[in-house]
């Protein structure tokens, strides 16, 4: 099956295949994993997933990764990715938060350094939780679910939406201890590397080359480098390289494209160059990655 013709899951399917409170099909909050049709196969995601594990544990693959996700563990994934092969431990019991992407980018509008946290968790989808930490996301969950199903509350829309503001400042709070040293204040650097992300997703496809990020952010290569080793701890280049892989890993394991194809696709000059650095960043060719 094409990528583009891979079903999506959005808030509105949630809606359709499982039992949930919904603030139209903008938001969907699921008290038990259970109750939700979650994929074996492929599936786009067409909304934000936020989930938290109470018990048990959950299997998965988001972008053909494995990821394994305990009790005390919140997971985030993106619009965009691809998810697979999900399996829940018989005695799993978590929640889920399902947002549009439409709401939320109504909700982070105006939220400072917010959506960086949604570019960190490409590549680090999972991040545990401490008692307490568990325990402040949890009342966030209890109080949005009140509010939703509040349906004569006059104010219930913006209640809901300021409520879901202050639970991501908390999940980002929680966030960025994982993957910021706390005590730097790297604002600066921080904005650097929003924009830097969001020209790499627009452009990983037929950009790979570092100067021509700098350039567009009217940076010197050195200075880029150093903004982004100082925020994410990984070079300019390796972020360039991991969207490149991730997108080349779901092509290779989820779509009939040919080889050949998909270096056209990817923009390599040719299928040759494309095995090379496949090789170089997998340890083994497109053809061996495609059968393992």
């Amino acid at each position: 099956m094409m990528i583009h013709e891979m079903p999506n899951i959005t808030v509105a399917s949630v809606k359709q295949a499982s039992s949930c409170l919904s603030l139209g099909d903008d938001l969907a909050l699921i008290d038990n994993v259970k109750s939700v049709i979650l994929p074996d196969e492929a599936k786009r995601l067409g909304c934000f997933i936020f989930a938290f594990c109470d018990k048990g544990s959950v299997t998965y693959e988001i972008d053909t990764m494995p990821q394994k996700v305990e009790a005390g563990h919140c997971i985030i994934m993106c619009a965009g990715q691809v998810l697979q092969k999900v399996e829940l431990s018989a005695d799993c019991q978590g929640r889920m938060v399902f947002l549009s992407p439409q709401y939320a980018q109504e909700v982070l509008t105006g939220m400072h350094n917010l959506s960086s946290i949604f570019l960190f968790s490409r590549l680090h989808p999972v991040f545990s939780m401490d008692r307490e930490e568990a325990r402040s996301i949890l009342g966030f969950y209890l109080l949005i679910r009140q509010k939703i199903n509040e349906a004569s509350h006059r104010f219930r829309r913006d209640t809901v939406k300021a409520l879901l503001q202050a639970f991501l400042y908390d999940a980002g709070n929680i966030f960025w201890k994982v993957f910021n040293n706390e005590d730097e204040k790297n604002t600066r650097n921080d904005e650097l590397f929003i924009q830097f992300i969001e020209l790499v997703e627009h452009h990983f496809k037929t950009e790979r080359r570092v100067t021509w990020y700098a350039l567009q952010m009217h940076l010197t290569p050195k200075y880029l480098s150093e903004a982004i080793r100082k925020v994410s701890r990984q070079t300019p280049g390796e972020w360039i390289d991991s969207y490149v892989m991730l997108e080349l890993r779901v092509l290779l394991r989820t779509s009939p494209l040919s080889i050949k194809e998909i270096a056209e696709q990817m923009h390599f000059p040719n299928q040759s160059f494309l095995g090379k650095y496949f090789k170089q960043h997998a340890g083994m060719s497109p053809k061996e990655y495609r059968k393992h």
